[in-house]
C-alpha cells in the first residue's frame, strides 16, 4: 500500500515537473501580446480623432465667413444712395415760383394799397430780368378785396384750392390777417404782412404771419418812450409837465390796433394818462370836430391816431379849422407819415409837426444803395408821383426779403422738396434779414414775428422832409399775453 502510494506520488510529481518545464515556452509569448495590443490601440484611436476633426472645422468655417460677407456689403450699398439725395439748388430755369397777394384796390384803403401792388410788380419784374430765383421765374397772382374781410377769405380759399404748396403770400390789412392767421398756420403758408396786427401775429392760433414793421402796440410804446424822454423840449406851449393822451382813431382791427391792454398798461407805467378814446368815420370826408373837442375838454395835450391817408388828414384839417393845431402834439402809426396823407390834407402846412415811428428808410435817404435801387425801379416803370410813397418802397424791400428767405430754404432742402414750411423755417432760423441792404430790418428769431426796432421821425416840411428825431432804437415788447 505504501509502495503504491509512493509510486502515485512520484507519478504526479513527474506530471507537475513536465508541465512546469513546458510553461516557459508558452507564457512568454502570451504576455508580450497583451502588452503590445493595449498600448497600440489607445494612442492610435483617440489622439488621431480629436486633432483632426475639431481644429480643422473651427479654423476653416468661422474665419472664412465673417470677413467675406460684411466688408463686401457695407461699402457697396451706401455710396449708391448718396447720388440720389443731391439737392437741386441752382439752374432752375423753366421752374415757376408764385407770389400770391390780395388787398383793397377799390375800397377805403386803395390809396395805400395801390402803391404796394405797384412796388410788388416792379420788384418781381426786376428780379426776373436778373435771372429770377436761381433761374426760376416768379409769377404774381393778385385779388382785389375791396376792403372786405369776407372777400379776403374768399381770395385765400381760391388761391389755396389752386395751389397746395404756396411758398409766399403777402397781405396788407389787419382785419384779413386776424381772420386768416389760423388758416396760414394750418395750411403752412408763410405770409409777409403790412397789416401789423398784434393779434394776427401773436394770437394763440397764429405762427405763419410775419410783419414788415413793428406791431401797433410796440409802435405806440416806442413813441411814448421818446415823448416821455423828450417832453420838456417837444410839449405844446400850453401843456403841463404830464402827458395826457387822447386816442382818436377809426373803428376796427386797424384803427384800434395800438390800444391793447399791454399798451395801456405800458402807458400807465410811464406816467402817461389816456384821458380820451374817440372814434371817427373811416371816410375821406369824416368830420373830426366832436372827437377833437372832446379831447380838448379832457385836458389832452397829445393825440395818437392809428389811421392812414385820409385818416390823419381828417385830424389835421379839423385842428386847422378849429385853430387848435398848437394845442396838441399830433402822433400816429407808421402809415400816417406818408405821401398819401398829402392827397387829403387841405393845406400841406397842417401836416408839419406830425411825429411817428418810422421802421424803414425814406426816399430822402438818397445816399443809401437800397433807396437808389428803388428810385431806379420807380423811374424805369414810369410810376406816377402819387405812388412815390411808403407802400411802394416797403414792397420793393419786402419782395427782396421774400427772395432771400426762399433762396435760403432752397439751399437747405433743394428746390424739388421745397415747401411753405421750409420757407417758414428759413424766416425764423436763418435771419435776421435786411430788405434792400437795410431799408427795412427784420428779425423773426426766438418766437418773434415782427421787428422790434424803429426810428422816430417828424414832418418838418413836405414829403422830402420826413426827418429823423431818433435813429434806430429798440421798441418795447408789447405782444399780447395770450
Amino acid at each position: 500500500m505504501k509502495k503504491f502510494a509512493l509510486i502515485l506520488l512520484l507519478a504526479m510529481l513527474g506530471v507537475f515537473v513536465l508541465v512546469a518545464c513546458g510553461s516557459p515556452a508558452e507564457e512568454p509569448t502570451a504576455v508580450p501580446e497583451a502588452v503590445v495590443e493595449e498600448p497600440a490601440e489607445e494612442p492610435t484611436e483617440e489622439p488621431m480623432e480629436e486633432p483632426t476633426e475639431e481644429p480643422m472645422e473651427e479654423a476653416t468655417e468661422e474665419p472664412m465667413e465673417e470677413p467675406t460677407e460684411e466688408p463686401m456689403e457695407e461699402p457697396t450699398e451706401e455710396p449708391m444712395e448718396e447720388p440720389e439725395s443731391e439737392l437741386r439748388t441752382d439752374e432752375l430755369e423753366g421752374e415757376i415760383i408764385t407770389f400770391y397777394h390780395f388787398g383793397d384796390l377799390s375800397g377805403p384803403y386803395a390809396a395805400i394799397t395801390g402803391p404796394l401792388v405797384s412796388g410788388m410788380e416792379d420788384a418781381v419784374a426786376a428780379i426776373n430780368d436778373a435771372g429770377g430765383i436761381r433761374g426760376a421765374t416768379i409769377e404774381v397772382q393778385f385779388a382785389d378785396t375791396g376792403g372786405s374781410v369776407d372777400e379776403a377769405v374768399a381770395a385765400y380759399d381760391r388761391f389755396t384750392s389752386a395751389d397746395d404748396n404756396i411758398l409766399m403770400m403777402i397781405t396788407y390789412g389787419s382785419g384779413e390777417v386776424e381772420a386768416l392767421a389760423s388758416r396760414f398756420a394750418e395750411d403752412k403758408v408763410p405770409s409777409l404782412s403790412a397789416g401789423l396786427s398784434a393779434q394776427g401775429f401773436y394770437g394763440p392760433d397764429s405762427g405763419y404771419v410775419f410783419g414788415l414793421g413793428p406791431i401797433y402796440p410796440d409802435q405806440f410804446g416806442a413813441f411814448l418812450d421818446w415823448a416821455t424822454a423828450n417832453w420838456a423840449d417837444v410839449k405844446p406851449a400850453s401843456a403841463g409837465d404830464e402827458i395826457k393822451l387822447a386816442y382818436l382813431s377809426w373803428p376796427g382791427a386797424f384803427g384800434q390796433g395800438a390800444l391793447s391792454d399791454e399798451a395801456v398798461a405800458y402807458a400807465e407805467s410811464l406816467g402817461v394818462e389816456i384821458v380820451a378814446n374817440e372814434q371817427y368815420d373811416l371816410s375821406p370826408t369824416a368830420d373830426t370836430t366832436t372827437a377833437l373837442l372832446n379831447a380838448q375838454a379832457a385836458g389832452a395835450n397829445v393825440i395818437w391816431t392809428n389811421t392812414l391817408a385820409f385818416g390823419p388828414a381828417a385830424l389835421m384839417n379839423g385842428l386847422g379849422a378849429l385853430g387848435l393845431q398848437d394845442e396838441f402834439l399830433l402822433a400816429g402809426d407808421n402809415w400816417t407819415m406818408d405821401l398819401a396823407t398829402y392827397a387829403f390834407v387841405s393845406d400841406p402846412a397842417l401836416a408839419v409837426g406830425l411825429v411817428a415811428p418810422f421802421p424803414y428808410l425814406w426816399w430822402n435817404d438818397v445816399d443809401h444803395p437800397g433807396i437808389q435801387y428803388a428810385e431806379e425801379l420807380f423811374a424805369a416803370n414810369e410810376r406816377t408821383a402819387g405812388e412815390h410813397n411808403v407802400g411802394y418802397l416797403l414792397l420793393v424791400a419786402g419782395v427782396d426779403v421774400a427772395v432771400q428767405a426762399i433762396e435760403n430754404a432752397i439751399d437747405e432742402v433743394g428746390f424739388d422738396a421745397l415747401t411753405g414750411e421750409d420757407v417758414h423755417r428759413a424766416l425764423t432760423e436763418m435771419g435776421p434779414y435786411e430788405g434792400l441792404q437795410g431799408v427795412i430790418q427784420l428779425d423773426y428769431s426766438n418766437g418773434s414775428r415782427s421787428p422790434h426796432v424803429t426810428q422816430i421821425r417828424q414832418i418838418q416840411g413836405g414829403p422830402d422832409a420826413f426827418n429823423v428825431l431818433q435813429d434806430w432804437t429798440g421798441t418795447p415788447d408789447l405782444r399780447p399775453s395770450n
